[in-house]
């Protein structure tokens, strides 16, 4: 018996294998890959155990190389491009927009309309805005100021009355 009966056999199964991959055939694909690559050794021990224990080799190599090769390959087929998400563009991976729409309220005071606890809404120059406390739980209508920008969200802290009359009378100096 030739050695290239169980050559091509096992270059089939191989070849099957890598289109189970590519191909939706509910494991029928597989189950003929492995049953090739199956009599591939079956047929290369009957020549020779040297020749089967040579091709068992070659099928511990072989069979993760086609099956890496296959995976590598197949995010670059038209299904596969259709079912994966596109990658971000380079414009859309740049630093969070809303922190630095947020930017200009750190100091400023506004109202929690929810209780934080410790995330909840705030009001800010008449604007619904994701906030959250420092930590405490602050109770809805409690006047807040902004501290800082964390993750895109604005961090409020309750307010005292000393820092709102030195607001107001900032905001009378600056008119």
């Amino acid at each position: 018996m030739s050695t290239l009966a169980p050559l091509l056999i096992l270059v089939l199964g191989l070849l099957l294998l890598i289109a189970e991959v590519f191909l939706p055939s509910g494991g029928i694909i597989g189950v003929l890959a492995v049953g090739c690559i199956g009599v591939s050794l079956w047929l290369a021990f009957r020549v020779s155990t040297d020749l089967g224990v040579k091709f068992l080799i070659a099928d511990f190599v072989l069979l993760p190389a086609s099956l890496s090769l296959a995976m590598y390959l197949w995010p670059k087929t038209p299904i596969a491009k259709r079912i994966f998400l596109k990658p971000p563009a380079p414009d859309e991976m740049g630093p969070s927009q809303s922190s630095a729409r947020l930017d200009h309220l750190i100091g400023q005071f506004g109202r929690a309309l929810t209780p934080l606890r410790p995330s909840g809404l705030v009001d800010f120059e008449g604007r619904r805005i994701d906030g959250a406390s420092e930590g405490e739980l602050i109770p809805s209508g409690t006047l807040v100021q902004a501290v800082q920008i964390r993750s895109g969200r604005l961090i409020v802290r309750p307010a005292t009355h000393d820092q709102l009359a030195e607001s107001d009378a900032q905001t009378r100096v600056d008119d």
